[in-house]
């Protein structure tokens, strides 16, 4: 196998080693990979899928650094078509933890969570979609 090197803070490098021996892990190598696996399974079905869907999105961010807040929120005006709703909290005085509730293509709802991965500050980005529609014409239960 090919080797590939990475850089990660003793902090994450701790949470990685606890997780692996957790988890069962022979291996930080094994971990990452199936982390990776797992990303990419992700990443390849929502590149297939289409139509409506609804999506609960939870961010994670630095409470006062890189304007991360501000900047979620300027974002969310901008993509208002998609976004039903949000709730923003406090996580101690360090983190915020933002939902957003949205409904929509799921084109426009995966560009709304691209573009808030890219940003500064954002330690995490988690959601859960649900289709509203079924392509399959045959059943319209969903529909």
């Amino acid at each position: 196998m090919p080797i590939v090197s990475i850089s990660l803070t003793s902090k994450l490098l701790r949470k990685l080693d606890r997780f692996m021996k957790e988890r069962g892990y022979s291996s930080r190598s094994e971990a990452v990979r199936d982390a990776i696996r797992d990303f990419l399974s992700g990443y390849e079905l929502d590149r297939f899928r289409r139509g409506k869907v609804t999506a609960t999105i939870t961010v994670i961010s630095e409470h006062e650094r890189h304007n991360a807040n501000e900047r979620l929120m300027r974002l969310r005006h901008e993509h208002d078509e998609i976004i039903s709703g949000n709730m923003h909290i406090h996580l101690g005085k360090t983190y915020c933890l933002e939902i957003f509730i949205t409904e929509g293509e799921i084109e426009d709802i995966l560009n709304f969570i691209r573009k808030i991965r890219a940003m500064r500050g954002i330690h995490q980005v988690k959601y859960t979609m649900v289709p509203l529609s079924v392509d399959n014409k045959e059943d319209n239960s969903l529909r």
